[in-house]
């Protein structure tokens, strides 16, 4: 009976079915050859579902994963995989609505039908997408495949921190910078160069100083300042006849200093001339001010329009260098450079203490050049007293470029 209730209920569908008789088997029973054989139906009818003949999936499923074997309503070549039926060795159906719902590790993606983590191993993002730091979380940015804190370069906490920076750079506190020079704090080339320093404290020279008047960081470490003010330059000039034109002339040497400030430009923020001649003893009429400014090409002017001339009181060899010298140094801001040029000894040698006393209390530096020889009596008393006052340098032996470093690498080096 169940047999024909069977079919009575399924007498509208029509299918054509292979049985393979090779598979026959005799039935002791019924004393008949038999074939025991499975058929499945592709989307039954109702009335095939609810006889319990087939098995019934939800919407959209093909299979069931909890069945044995899971695979069972599958084509061959298929298997199943969270009820649907996929090529065999396939995690994810790309055509699905959702494809990556079928990857269980929070995160992967459907690539190619199987389940990948979306960028390559050890990646945040991906750098050549249209948008690569979509995937990275709010306040980073992507770097090189690296979900990084914005504004950083550099990941400081991964195996190979550096590999991030351009060759021969280095990663610090997430920036990548050029190695320093040894003995060097900071680095003055780079584009934030008191970026290292501690706040307050600026870059100047590779080493991190106070520079009260220049200001400090201000907004803390790592913003970038203003450049910082160098020592103010002062020139004291021998304008007797006896110093004679050459390369190395004083007119020359002032010319290469001011053309190098401009050239570097070196944040100079004031520049005075005095100048020096012999008309007698009297200080105020030997020692003048040309000009106290802080345009340094008024300056180069004013300097390259002194005239150099003798008088009654210069006819010996000897000068007013120490007169120059204090006024210079009596007018000076702390800190600043004074450049004495003369080309002879001097007189006046009784004011070396007070010289030497207000260049130490105002800290300023002196460099006294001699050129473009010294025609001055080298065992007199004279180059002992200039070493004593200042640093000293004979152009004729160590030629200008040597003093020309020397005032930049100063002024670089130094600050307010």
């Amino acid at each position: 009976m169940m047999l024909i209730s069977l079919l009575f209920s399924l007498h509208l569908v029509t299918a054509e079915v292979t049985i393979d008789l090779a598979k026959a088997t005799f039935d002791e029973s019924l004393q008949q050859f038999c074939v025991m054989q499975k058929v499945c139906v592709a989307n039954p009818p109702e009335a095939l579902t609810s006889a319990g003949c087939a098995p019934k999936f939800p919407p959209g499923c093909d299979c069931d994963p909890l069945a044995s074997p899971s695979d069972s309503t599958c084509q061959a070549g298929t298997e199943c995989v969270q009820c649907v039926c996929l090529p065999q060795g396939c995690d994810c159906d790309p055509n699905a609505e959702d494809p990556d719902r079928f990857c269980p590790v929070s995160g992967d993606v459907c690539k190619d039908c199987t389940c990948q983590p979306p960028f390559p191993p050890g990646c945040d993002c991906d750098p050549s997408s249209s948008s690569p730091s979509s995937s990275c979380s709010s306040g980073s940015e992507c770097v090189q495949c690296r979900c990084l804190p914005a504004g950083c370069e550099c990941d400081p906490s991964a195996p190979d921190p550096d590999g991030f920076c351009p060759a021969g750079e280095l990663c610090r506190d997430c920036k990548c910078e050029r190695p320093l020079p040894p003995g060097c704090d900071c680095d003055p080339e780079s584009d934030n160069p008191d970026y290292l320093c501690p706040d307050q404290l600026r870059c100047v020279g590779c080493k991190c100083q106070n520079c009260p008047q220049s200001g400090g960081q201000a907004g803390g470490q790592g913003r970038t300042s203003d450049k910082v003010l160098n020592p103010p330059l002062i020139f004291v000039i021998d304008t007797t006849k006896s110093v004679k034109p050459d390369k190395d002339s004083i007119f020359n040497l002032t010319m290469r200093v001011t053309d190098r400030i401009m050239k570097d430009n070196i944040n100079i923020p004031r520049f005075q001339l005095i100048s020096f001649n012999d008309y007698g003893r009297e200080i105020n009429r030997n020692v003048k001010l040309e000009i106290d400014t802080p345009d340094v090409r008024a300056f180069a002017q004013k300097t390259a329009g002194l005239v150099f001339e003798s008088f009654d009181g210069g006819r010996d060899s000897r000068e007013r260098l120490t007169q120059g010298l204090l006024v210079a140094l009596q007018n000076a801001p702390d800190r600043s450079l004074i450049v004495v040029f003369t080309d002879n000894g001097t007189k006046d040698l009784n004011l070396e203490k007070e010289i030497v006393r207000i260049k130490k209390s105002k800290d300023i530096e002196v460099f006294i050049v001699l050129t473009p020889a010294y025609e001055g009596r080298f065992n007199g008393p004279d180059l002992p007293a200039y070493g004593r006052m200042g640093k000293v340098f004979l152009i004729n032996e160590v030629g200008a470029d040597s003093f020309l470093r020397d005032v930049e690498v100063f002024e670089e080096s130094n600050c307010l």
